[in-house]
């Protein structure tokens, strides 16, 4: 599991350090900087040795040209990420002009596709017919989780991940439980195998039966490729998100939070880019149900590109406290930002 991040002139980063936690989250305004928390973890984690080195490098590639990502108001000529996991392992990538290079105590951390999955914001929506792919499990995109689900879905998931609930252990049936339970509807995704790289895939509604893809909501085919890849986790690897509430309405995105909490609980790490206070409080009432410790969860908080990141921790009560333990309120602006119009209309 990963302990800290060190960034230093990276994109709108001057220099800050990051404690993570089983579940971090990261919050904030528009471009004002969320995702570069990511894409440093990328970018650090693209120059150990892995067999699947090649696309981790082609996927980090926009983020490590240096006329592009160094940070223009640090007086710095060079970019500097540095990651330290448990047991105090540490490795530092730099960038510079002349070379990109890293210098650490191992290079066998964790390896892209293996035990680090990244799941971009920009990734593929509804689809009948999705790639299978032999070499990756899920993609940046989420491009190959279909194939992944019809190769594995009568295969047991990790038993640390199991729901009792669901009528069996397989990647199929926790799947299905977990998708009806955040969309509160009776859904289930069936895949079939079309060509050697080709699959087909359909939803199962309840009474209406079969249905295509492209005829119910996008949020169903969004949420399906997030849960296969966390599904397809762990504990110990590493989960990095973007904006994993898409197309999903309030009560859907409350029980995507608890599903979060529910892997970190169980030892899976998760590092998600989020806009929805729907997801961060339902965070919040896992730690105040004590299904999550309260230091197993932060939010780091970012108001502009010029502000630094402000970190929150939680206390039992599931409120949030500064770095001293001492209950905070959340920044104005995110939480209130309608309150008052509301108070207006009375």
């Amino acid at each position: 599991m990963l302990k800290t991040l060190d960034v230093t002139a990276y994109k709108c980063i001057e220099a800050e350090s990051f404690d993570l936690a089983p579940l971090t989250l990261i919050t904030g305004t528009n471009s004002s900087g969320k995702s570069t928390v990511l894409q440093a973890i990328l970018v650090g984690m693209s120059y150990l040795k892995q067999e699947k080195l090649s696309y981790l490098r082609d996927l980090v590639k926009p983020y490590v040209q240096l006329d592009d990502v160094l940070c223009r108001t640090a007086d710095a000529d060079q970019v500097g990420i540095g990651l330290t996991s448990e047991g105090d392992c540490k490795f530092q990538t730099f960038i510079t002009e002349s070379l990109q290079g890293v210098i650490g105590d191992r290079d066998d951390l964790y390896e892209y596709e293996e035990t680090l999955f990244y799941l971009s914001a920009n990734r593929s929506g509804p689809e009948e017919l999705a790639e299978l792919s032999k070499e990756l499990k899920i993609g940046a995109q989420g491009q190959y989780a279909l194939g992944y689900l019809e190769q594995r879905k009568d295969k047991p998931i990790s038993p640390e991940l199991c729901r009792s609930e669901a009528p069996a252990q397989t990647l199929k049936a926790q799947l299905a439980w977990w998708l009806g339970y955040i969309t509160g509807t009776q859904c289930e995704a069936v895949t079939s195998k079309v060509t050697s790289t080709r699959i087909k895939l359909s939803f199962v509604m309840g009474d209406l039966g079969e249905v295509s893809p492209l005829n119910t909501g996008a949020g169903n085919s969004y949420l399906l490729k997030l849960l296969i890849m966390c599904l397809a986790a762990r504990p110990g690897h590493l989960l990095l998100i973007e904006n994993p509430e898409i197309h999903l309405h309030p009560g859907a995105q409350s029980r995507l939070g608890e599903f979060f909490a529910f892997l970190a609980s169980r030892g899976v790490q998760l590092v998600v880019e989020t806009h929805c206070e729907h997801l961060i409080n339902r965070v919040r009432y896992e730690v105040y149900h004590k299904r999550l410790k309260a230091d197993g969860a932060l939010v780091y908080y970012k108001q502009s590109s010029e502000e630094r990141f402000l970190q929150l921790g939680f206390l039992p009560t599931g409120h949030f406290c500064n770095s001293d333990g001492e209950q905070v309120n959340f920044p104005t602006g995110f939480f209130d930002s309608t309150l008052g119009e509301l108070l207006e209309m009375g």
